[in-house]
């Protein structure tokens, strides 16, 4: 069960954190319950942590989560939970010890300690310095994603980025989409590649960041391995134009190239493709806006539940855990039959409107027209966020309960977290192109059906003794 004594003041300091990182963010009084944006060196608190100010440093010991929204961000201290940074500039320095996960989301992050957990961050730039450990997995999205020769991730890396340099060492799988990769590192298994275009004009983007300065130089599009570079099993990538006798020389096992149709026969309808794909919907930089823009929603609405409706919060997580198979079935149905109302029902009050109307001579066509058809909008509007919106806030909460419990193994289950690290892997899952509209979908029926189950009476019995069970 969850962790006790989290009142509405840490909703809104949550909530809070998390905004700051949208906007600019002045010099503020701190927000972190007991500290003014500082843990010194030598200091250990045995507790989570909320810092908030101008510039943040944490050089003691949390034992516990530390969450932290500034200015600028640096930690040279240990962590042995899990660490949630917001800000402009993080940094992570060579001593750092992060015993769970490090989320790091940024105009510019660097990253030189050891992390125990996995690694996920948003950034312009994402920089693993040379010694940078991460245990586990490495997830990124940005402008840029580098790995400094010496850097170490222990499992596999899943990224996507205009350009990415891969000096490092991956223990496992490396899977990226980029415009640009160039490699001198090593990955232990196989590599997957997605090239977005095969110009090497990429200096001509019409891009607007408020952070422009962390935005590095374009590289030239295009795969390129060099002296060092060593893929341990194969090579799998996608471009327009086919460059395997470039790349077999390093790659251990297989050069498999599937090759990607360029609109445009010309390279001046070329280079207005490269030019264009970074103001497309389906660009890096639009995938980590909007998901970025996501994270804060969903967090948020999730918070504000917490915190007006602390039990049905509860009660919705553990119907939908508990029955996750029937939440699926009922979600459908529930859409299914939402949908055809927004059908069927106006057609049917309008015409009753009518009949009404030549009833009472016009007497009650206020009544019914402004009355009811105002009710009935705003059934429909409710009806339009729950499966719009709060059906992927309630996935994505049951998803980090489930992988805070059986999968990290916490010991002390937070709600916070829980929802904080769900809506994290939903909006990470949901910008992967060709598959994230099916996490979508999956998403709106599983937390349409778990709200449908807890707030009715159908699968009562099998529910109680579902729950009891779990």
């Amino acid at each position: 069960m969850f962790k006790k004594g989290f009142s509405k003041t840490i909703a809104v300091v949550a909530v809070g954190a998390c905004l700051l990182a949208l906007v600019p963010v002045g010099a503020v009084h701190a927000a972190d319950f007991s500290h003014d944006g500082i843990v010194n060196s030598g200091e250990t608190i045995q507790d989570d942590v909320f810092l908030s100010g101008e510039h943040c440093r944490m050089d003691g010991v949390v034992d516990g989560n530390l969450v932290a929204g500034c200015q600028s961000i640096e930690v040279a201290g240990t962590v042995t939970g899990d660490a949630l940074l917001f800000a402009e500039t993080i940094t992570v320095g060579d001593g750092a010890v992060i015993e769970g996960n490090l989320f790091a989301f940024a105009a510019n992050m660097e990253m030189n300690g050891t992390v125990s957990g996995s690694f996920v961050s948003a950034a312009a730039t994402i920089t693993l310095e040379k010694n940078a450990i991460i245990a586990r997995n490495a997830y990124f999205a940005g402008y840029q994603g580098k790995m400094e020769q010496g850097a170490q991730i222990g499992m596999d890396v899943f990224g996507g980025a205009n350009q990415i340099i891969m000096n490092g060492e991956i223990a496992r799988d490396l899977t990226v989409g980029v415009n640009a990769l160039e490699m001198s590192g090593s990955v232990g298994r196989n590599a997957k590649v997605s090239l977005g275009t095969n110009s090497d004009d990429l200096t001509n983007y019409s891009v607007y960041s408020p952070h422009m300065q962390y935005f590095p130089e374009s590289l030239p599009a295009g795969i390129r391995l060099s002296d060092g570079a060593q893929v341990g099993g194969d090579l799998t990538y996608e471009s327009v134009s086919n460059v395997d006798s470039q790349l077999e020389k390093y790659v251990a096992g297989d050069v498999i190239y599937n090759q990607i149709v360029e609109s445009g026969s010309d390279s001046g309808q070329g280079r207005n493709f490269v030019t264009n794909l970074w103001n497309q919907q389906n660009s890096p930089q639009s995938r980590v806006t909007r998901a970025f823009r996501q994270l804060i929603t969903y967090f948020a609405i999730g918070a504000l539940a917490f915190w007006l409706w602390k039990k049905q919060a509860t009660t919705v997580r553990d119907r939908g855990f508990a029955l996750p198979g029937k939440a699926f079935g009922w979600g459908f149905v529930a859409i299914l039959v939402g949908g055809l109302s927004l059908i069927l029902v106006p057609i049917t009050f309008v015409l009753l409107g009518i009949l009404v109307g030549v009833i009472s001579l016009g007497g009650l066509l206020f009544t019914w027209y402004g009355v009811l058809g105002l009710a009935i909008l705003l059934i429909f509007a409710i009806f339009l966020f729950v499966i719009g919106t709060l059906s992927k806030v309630v996935s994505a909460y049951v998803f980090g309960y489930w992988l805070m419990k059986d999968v990290f193994k916490s010991q002390t289950q937070n709600r916070w977290i829980d929802l904080l690290v769900g809506v994290l892997f939903y909006v990470l899952l949901r910008a992967i192109p060709y598959i994230g509209w099916i996490i979508a979908l999956a998403a709106t029926l599983y937390g349409t059906g778990a709200l449908f189950i807890s707030f009715s009476k159908v699968e009562k019995r099998k529910e109680s003794q579902a729950v009891e069970e779990k």
